[in-house]
């Protein structure tokens, strides 16, 4: 008889590979059930069924990238074409999106509140600064996603609607569900390892998983006492434990961690594009997930060598890195049929891809580029979103915004992101959470930065959509 520790990973593994964000949960703080309140109208767009947020470490360079700038640093190599308007890409560095750029919209006129990685990668996960006060609190968005979908889950639904890949390696950790219960916390996948841990390594485990799991319940109720004195604690966790089991047991999960040595070609075989991988598989399975969270690690930190070929990382590398996973990802969504008639994968996905903030316009002594707040490009498709679209512009150099590009009158920050995803998926962004452990209220999109020193707008971005 095969032995658990053969076919299935272990306790200490399915923590590894998807349970570190549960340590984010603010377990002794829980709020149930919320009280819900509207804040001001709203008319969210419903455009999405799934959304897939990019998170690319670090901060890659707009004026190099998807805001070119010709300046005295640009290498002759790039090979430039100009597609429409002002929108110039490289060749020699997205050899694929060149070709792709009719299917995207990018936002030029971002701004970030934070300098610091480790600040600005929670504000990017969670949609606000941190306030270290009520940071235990604080759920991450992709929570708050997990929480307002729960009413759409089906009971053939097993995958965690929230998933993501290799966050518990970001310089702010996987950020958990804070004041929400621990089923909203995301399962966070590593695919430098899943896929040989999981991929065709079922046979038999069906029975022996059914065998332990009913061992494992007769264990609990055998000590009911002690776990009522756990409180809200013991529930969460044997909640954990139940999805997990749950998980493992649906014969779609091992054909999440399938890829063919072709795929591997063309969408790279690193933790990026294995990451795309399993977020196209993850939404064939339509087992329940709707909201994936890829992190790209912090490989866009340029600070030396920006273009330098001898180093592991620049943008000959980074670049082409990105390129391919992304054009591979947007061209299988888009050859997959939706769950609506007439519609795409694409269609129902919207994907947006982004970095915590800039990089300057000033190349530094060691030919690199540091961290600048002052304007950035984000980059979104699919999901009911008008492709071919560029909204903000900067100046000469990239340094300062120039153009808004929306009907405010300012820049949009992480937080409109965050808002627009909520839109886009049919959330009320204006929500707010009034009993919340701290007895401050949460509001789905924060209106002030940390500190009041600047105002944020909490509103989507209409201008992708219309």
């Amino acid at each position: 008889m095969p032995r658990v520790k053969d076919i299935l990973p272990t306790r200490r593994d399915v923590l590894r590979l998807g349970g570190l964000a549960l340590a984010g949960t603010s377990l002794d703080h829980l709020v149930w059930p919320l009280e819900i309140h509207a804040n001001g109208q709203t008319d969210p767009r419903g455009t999405a069924r799934n959304c897939i947020f990019i998170e690319l470490g670090g901060a890659i360079s707009p004026m190099d990238c998807w805001d070119f700038k010709q300046t005295r640093y640009t290498p002759k190599d790039l090979d430039m074409v100009q597609l429409k308007g002002d929108l110039a890409i490289s060749r020699t560095l997205f050899p694929e999106l060149h070709k792709q750029m009719d299917k995207v919209a990018l936002v030029r006129s971002m701004r970030a509140p934070e300098l610091i990685h480790f600040n600005g990668q929670y504000h990017t996960q969670t949609g606000r600064a941190l306030n270290v006060a009520i940071a235990r609190e604080i759920p991450s968005f992709g929570s708050i996603i997990s929480y307002e979908l729960e009413a759409q889950r089906r009971e053939t639904d097993t995958f965690p609607t929230y998933m993501s890949t290799q966050l518990t390696r970001a310089r702010a950790g996987s950020i958990g569900a804070g004041f929400l219960p621990t089923r909203f916390t995301g399962l966070d996948l590593d695919p430098t390892t899943v896929f040989e841990s999981f991929a065709g390594n079922t046979q038999g485990s069906k029975e022996l998983l059914e065998e332990r799991f009913r061992l494992l319940n007769a264990l609990v109720d055998a000590s009911e006492t002690e776990r009522l004195s756990m409180s809200s604690k013991a529930s969460d966790y044997r909640d954990f434990y139940q999805g997990a089991y749950e998980i493992l047991n649906d014969p779609r999960w091992p054909t999440i961690f399938e890829a063919t040595e072709e795929d591997k070609t063309r969408y790279g075989n690193d933790e990026f594009g294995l990451g795309c991988i399993l977020a196209r598989n993850i939404l064939d399975a339509d087992a329940g997930t709707r909201f994936i969270y890829i992190y790209d690690g912090d490989h866009w930190d340029h600070h030396s060598g920006i273009f330098d070929r001898k180093k592991k990382w620049n943008h000959y590398t980074t670049c082409p890195r990105l390129d391919k996973g992304l054009v591979s990802l947007l061209q299988d969504l888009e050859a997959r049929p939706g769950t609506a008639s007439g519609k795409t994968m694409l269609d129902e996905t919207l994907i947006v891809t982004t970095s915590e903030f800039g990089r300057t316009p000033e190349m530094n002594p060691v030919a690199g580029r540091d961290h600048w707040r002052q304007a950035y490009t984000s980059l979104f498709a699919g999901g009911g979103v008008v492709g071919g679209r560029i909204i903000g512009a900067t100046n000469e150099d990239g340094a300062e915004c120039i153009d808004y590009g929306w009907k405010h009158e300012g820049q949009p920050f992480m937080d409109s992101i965050v808002a627009t995803i909520y839109s886009a998926l049919g959330i009320d962004w204006r929500k707010s959470v009034k009993n919340t452990p701290s007895g401050r209220e949460y509001r789905y999109v924060d209106t002030v930065a940390l500190g009041g020193s600047e105002m944020m707008f909490d509103d989507e971005i209409p201008e992708l959509f219309v």
